[in-house]
């Protein structure tokens, strides 16, 4: 690797060496970013790549606007947009971890300040099968640091290997939500504001979990004890941030009643597709009325999704 670098690079990049023997990305990340002696630190997963002057132009962003963190344009190898996070349209700086729905962002790529890093005690997450980013970004996202979007700047582009990473494996509840059920327990997310817990609750049933339930009941994968895991990690969710619910739409509450209730798997499967009818009203519409205007709730959330792919 050392003469692959040339002699342009090989006196501006050092190269180190992490034998952890723990099959995670977790290890080498953080000890390169403990290395890390620059203003801003970036990771990035193996198969992915940025567009030229990408990093110049994020780091003149950060310069521009004196930010801490510059979320960049993720897109496809076709040039397709990643749709993650759902910020305001052409919203570049400072951006509201709610109204710009941060904390769906769980990849901390991009440019992250060094200090913040340190200051914030930030650390990718040892030991989980996955997720081991979830922590380091959420606490990063609702941590008050001045966060901006590279619009119209060069982009993080993710490789089209990416849906062979081990995100994508099939396991057990507890070890597919490990990362999740380790923050629930740590007192740092019980002292965030309600907001902030319910912003997070929403997300996990709304990205991960019933997507989670999909996949198992798509590959005829289902067992009570999965239910039982399942229904008893929502109802973690609840008591963690209460109200929550109310957020998602009527098809996602719908789906969580019936995995509380144990209908049968065609019942339950059939209330998970309906999710994914999407322009349907039990899907644009949030299972209370009063939360039809918060920025997570489907109104909003659609029509920002929306905007982003202009």
């Amino acid at each position: 690797m050392a003469a692959a670098l040339g002699p342009e690079l090989a006196g501006r990049v050092r190269l180190l060496e992490l034998k952890d023997g723990i099959h995670s990305p977790a290890g080498p990340f953080t000890h390169g970013i403990e290395a890390a002696d620059a203003r801003f630190v970036s990771i990035m997963g193996s198969d992915d790549y940025l567009e030229p002057g990408a990093l110049g132009a994020w780091a003149e962003l950060a310069a521009q606007r004196g930010l801490d963190v510059v979320i960049p344009v993720q897109r496809h190898p076709s040039r397709a947009v990643i749709r993650n996070p759902v910020v305001r349209f052409r919203r570049v700086s400072p951006l509201d971890p709610l109204k710009d729905r941060l904390v769906y962002r769980t990849s901390p790529i991009g440019l992250i300040s060094t200090a913040l890093v340190r200051r914030a005690g930030l650390r990718l997450t040892a030991g989980v099968p996955t997720g081991e980013d979830q922590e380091f970004s959420i606490r990063l996202a609702l941590s008050g640091a001045a966060i901006g979007y590279a619009w119209g700047r060069p982009a993080y582009i993710l490789g089209d290997d990416a849906a062979d990473r081990t995100t994508q494996a099939r396991r057990p509840v507890d070890a597919e939500f490990d990362a999740l059920l380790r923050m629930l327990r740590e007192s740092w997310f019980a002292q965030f504001p309600l907001d902030d817990r319910r912003a997070v609750a929403v997300k996990y049933v709304r990205i991960h979990l019933l997507a989670f339930v999909r996949r198992r009941l798509d590959a005829d994968d289902w067992t009570e004890a999965v239910r039982v895991d399942l229904a008893a990690l929502v109802a973690r969710l609840d008591e963690a941030a209460p109200g929550f619910r109310g957020h998602l739409s009527i098809a996602d509450v719908r789906a969580l009643r019936a995995l509380a209730e144990g209908v049968p798997p065609a019942e339950l499967h059939a209330r998970v597709i309906a999710r994914s009818r999407f322009g349907t009203p039990s899907t644009v519409l949030p299972s209370r009325i009063g939360a039809f205007f918060a920025a997570d709730a489907p109104p909003r959330f659609i029509a920002a999704s929306v905007l982003m792919s202009r």
